[in-house]
């Protein structure tokens, strides 16, 4: 799948996702590509985001949060006395687009990360991450929040 995401008024960029073969679990994997020298096209997530077949994934714009969309996946985990079709538990992973000290540019980097306290059975079209929505966003503000202070630390 591939679908256009403007970053901001000037940037867009090319997100692909691709599942890799399997029959009851395969992975999906992602990338979010832009023009990078010459022919040569640059991925903008810095770590992986690869997910299984049993999660999902969104971008969200918030602007108190990131000036660009922001990533978010939900990949299940398999938990005791569950069956791989069962309801589970959650890891969120949060993406946002900001300045690396590493590397030049804006990227995505991990920005937070969690295990849902609910179990959700997709099944039944459980949207994970609109439940889980309020929080992951509160938690990316105090992320945000964190850093800042201590850039005005430094």
């Amino acid at each position: 799948m591939v679908d256009v995401i403007q970053l901001d008024k000037e940037t867009p960029a090319l997100f692909f996702s691709a599942a890799s073969g399997g029959v009851s679990g395969f992975g999906i994997h992602f990338a979010l590509l832009r023009p990078g020298n010459g022919k040569d096209l640059e991925n903008l997530f810095l770590s992986d985001t690869s997910v299984s077949n049993q999660s999902q994934h969104a971008f969200w714009t918030d602007p108190t949060v990131s000036d660009a969309p922001i990533f978010v996946t939900a990949d299940f985990v398999w938990g005791p006395d569950e069956s791989h079709y069962s309801p589970h538990r959650y890891i969120t992973s949060a993406y946002v687009r900001r300045t690396s000290s590493i590397v030049d540019g804006l990227y995505y980097c991990l920005e937070d990360r969690y295990m849902t306290a609910r179990t959700y059975d997709l099944d039944s079209n459980a949207d994970i991450l609109a439940a889980e929505k309020p929080e992951i966003l509160a938690r990316l503000k105090r992320v945000k929040a964190e850093r800042e202070r201590q850039a005005k630390r430094n």
